[in-house]
């Protein structure tokens, strides 16, 4: 059970308080007294998870990953560049990661190559301009399967969410994730979906705004080598940002996919 905090303002699960006070030993007065709202989520991550994060323009990954009890690692260019990546479990680019830090784009196979031997590397949304193939921009593709972005987005944070693939590890374990896990959203669904991803490629969600065509693209998984890639357009971070539990559920999910073994019982259509 991992217990977060949440913006006064963003009150919309079932929560309790807890009363925070500065004080000094002389005088003996509270300086500063604050109800913070904590909210309860049933996230559970696999065992012996070890986390190395690149951030990009906040401290969401740092906090989220604390607040879920994961051993984790602020990492820099230079760490991806020459660092040893197998003591990673997982490695997560933040949101526009190579925007962020245009460095990354020259060492990118170092990922890869992390990817192949056995780790999971998770990749949050990009711009089109940010990620698809630009020769003028010496960027080559990214992702160890082809992924063109487009500019299609959700912004309904209470668009429906289809599973495409129930059955699928992802969707199962260790939090077996269900509808519920989708309510309280807030600011949008997912932004610059993928317009093309090879058949490597497996998609598990669909979503749309009303009167607009369904999009398959918001979250794709490829094994690659003996890892797996996961590229996802969902906004991750402004959930965990926010305390949303089953935006902590599913990213515990995608932090522990390739590492632990699913229950065969939890295989049932969310």
């Amino acid at each position: 059970m991992t217990t977060l905090p949440m913006p006064v303002s963003k009150r919309r699960q079932p929560q309790s308080e807890v009363d925070v006070t500065v004080d000094l030993p002389i005088p003996k007065n509270p300086i500063n007294k604050r109800a913070v709202p904590l909210i309860y989520a049933d996230a559970s991550v696999a065992p012996d998870l070890t986390v190395g994060y690149i951030p990009s323009f906040d401290e969401t990954l740092a906090q989220s990953l604390s607040a879920l009890g994961v051993e984790a690692k602020q990492l820099s260019v230079a760490d991806i560049s020459s660092g040893d990546l197998s003591k990673f479990s997982t490695i997560i680019l933040d949101n526009r990661s190579y925007e962020a830090h245009h460095e990354l784009i020259p060492v990118n196979d170092r990922l890869l190559k992390f990817v192949e031997d056995g780790g999971t590397l998770l990749v949050f949304y990009h711009k089109t301009n940010e990620w698809n193939p630009d020769e003028r921009q010496k960027r080559p593709q990214l992702a160890p399967y082809p992924i063109l972005l487009g500019d299609n987005r959700v912004t309904e944070e209470d668009a429906p969410i289809g599973f495409l693939q129930p059955r699928h590890p992802l969707l199962n374990f260790p939090n077996r994730i269900t509808q519920a896990d989708f309510v309280n959203w807030i600011q949008e669904r997912g932004l610059y979906f993928p317009r093309e991803w090879d058949s490597h490629y497996t998609a598990l969600l669909t979503t749309n705004d009303k009167g607009e065509q369904p999009l398959h693209g918001g979250l794709l998984v490829a094994p690659y080598g003996k890892g797996n890639y996961i590229y996802t357009s969902l906004v991750w971070y402004r959930q965990l940002r926010a305390g949303i539990p089953g935006g902590y559920r599913f990213f515990a999910n995608l932090i522990s996919y390739g590492k632990g073994k699913p229950d065969a019982s939890a295989s049932s259509t969310p």
